[in-house]
């Protein structure tokens, strides 16, 4: 896994010295490059090679059909080979590919590895969260006034009734919080809380594969992962909230309070 993760992060290296032509997906701001398809393609060959019976999600679909797929008991890698696409495309360094394995429903190995950076976070469940091969905690933070949060305002919130409520969050948040800040990357965003950079993180909207390593690498730093409303995560759910302790996360969720958002579940097949 981690010999493929290097691999990729060569070719995404490469690729940020040429001229990154796009496509766009469900909307002119949700886009795709033809490097996405590439280190997808890679990762699941690769790993397709060892484990040839092991479910397969990944977000571009190379591996067949991402939405609608299951999360069962079975061995299940999730795979993004860009988070932060857009960052990406605009050389902004906040990206990074992200791979989850995981079993009986639970995360089991994590890398989300950001090469623009030269920053490579690594966990195995009950073994910890690294960076760089060097143990990475969370910040201890237990007060939302001193938290640093974390938050992306996805173009998917932007029909009106959602958007007043991404926004009224982000308001309640930036009033009662240290500061509120975005990289365009939930994987990142997940990066930066195991780390200690960040104290907290919540979005509506990211799919499983933003998700699926992030949340083993905060819980093994000694973090915690939610629903935003307070009840446990739920990785096709597509909402999540962590905080460096559950002190400050249930402060979150207070705040948050019934200004939630739910969009269709990734385990139920697009239309």
């Amino acid at each position: 896994m981690c010999r493929l993760v290097d691999k990729a992060a060569k070719h995404m290296n490469a690729a940020t010295k040429k001229m990154r032509v796009f496509e766009t997906k469900d909307n002119y701001l949700d886009l795709v490059t033809e490097t996405d398809r590439e280190i997808e393609r890679l990762l699941i060959e690769g790993l397709k090679a060892h484990f040839p019976n092991y479910i397969y999600i990944g977000e571009e679909g190379t591996s067949g059909t991402s939405s609608g797929r299951k999360l069962t008991d079975q061995p299940t890698w999730i795979i993004d080979p860009i988070d932060g696409t857009t960052n990406f495309i605009h050389g902004f360094p906040y990206t990074c590919i992200s791979v989850g394995f995981w079993l009986n429903k639970k995360p089991e190995l994590a890398i989300c590895h950001n090469p623009l950076l030269e920053m490579k976070f690594t966990a195995r469940r009950n073994c910890g969260a690294y960076l760089n091969e060097s143990p990475i905690r969370v910040s201890g933070q237990t007060k939302l006034e001193r938290a640093l949060i974390m938050n992306e305002l996805n173009s998917a919130n932007f029909e009106p009734k959602l958007m007043a409520i991404q926004m009224g969050n982000a308001q309640k948040m930036l009033q009662k919080a240290h500061t509120l800040q975005t990289t365009g990357s939930a994987a990142m965003d997940l990066c930066l809380v195991a780390m200690g950079a960040a104290d907290g993180y919540y979005e509506f909207y990211p799919h499983s594969w933003d998700t699926a390593a992030g949340v083993l690498l905060v819980r093994e730093a000694g973090g915690v992962v939610m629903d935003p409303a307070g009840g446990e995560f739920d990785l096709m759910g597509r909402r999540v909230l962590a905080a460096a302790t559950p002190q400050l996360g249930c402060q979150m969720v207070e705040l948050l309070g019934d200004m939630q958002i739910y969009h269709p579940r990734d385990d139920e097949p697009s239309k």
